[in-house]
């Protein structure tokens, strides 16, 4: 069982790699602009994960995340604005009257189709060279053309803010999780669910 081939010690060595990674996304996401580059980078390394081209979690990482920084950023920053607007829209419409209050079905259809789109945004960016609008293009395709993946990787991504939301003691309660493992396991089962639906256009050597 302890032997270094063993299943178990590999799982083990995947688990170290995942808190790792877990760390670091954490780390680089404090000054809040840098979230998109994080975000681009961690699903760089869970994509090489188990594939020929994985190396050093923390090489990789910093290598994606310094090669995404800008167009992460700015990714970033306009679904920032997008939604902070689009939120404030929600909360302030419905005391209002008129055909006004009909908006607020449109804001949320809006915020629905952001959080959507999110989903694959950052991953696109990781694997594919685009502008910043196609990747945005292609984002709202692929999430439309695969939503019940949509739907499974949408949840993994809001759940922690579900739960601070809905609960507050039981974010707090379970926060080892989110600063052990949740960040870099939620990217690995999303790369899994996106494997498929990104192989037609990948090169038969990124795919292997």
């Amino acid at each position: 069982m302890f032997s270094l081939d063993s299943k178990f010690m590999c799982g083990m060595n995947r688990l170290t790699d995942l808190m790792i990674l877990n760390l670091v996304y954490l780390v680089t996401c404090v000054p809040i602009f840098t979230i998109g580059a994080a975000n681009a980078a961690l699903y760089c390394v869970c994509f090489r994960m188990g594939t020929e081209q994985e190396g050093h979690v923390l090489k990789d990482y910093f290598r994606a995340f310094c090669s995404n920084f800008r167009q992460g950023s700015l990714l970033w920053i306009l679904f920032l604005l997008v939604g902070g607007v689009t939120c404030l829209d929600i909360v302030l419409l419905p005391g209002t009257g008129g055909a006004i209050h009909c908006l607020f079905y449109l804001f949320v259809f809006l915020l629905v189709l952001g959080i959507l789109m999110s989903g694959y945004v950052f991953p696109l960016l990781s694997q594919f060279q685009n502008s910043c609008m196609a990747t945005l293009k292609n984002a709202l395709i692929l999430s439309m053309a695969y939503l019940p993946r949509t739907i499974l990787i949408a949840a993994l991504n809001v759940l922690p803010w579900a739960v601070l939301l809905v609960s507050p003691y039981l974010f707090w309660r379970v926060v080892p999780l989110w600063l052990t493992i949740y960040f870099s396991g939620s990217a690995s089962i999303s790369v899994r669910l996106l494997r498929k639906v990104f192989a037609p256009y990948m090169n038969p050597e990124e795919e292997a």
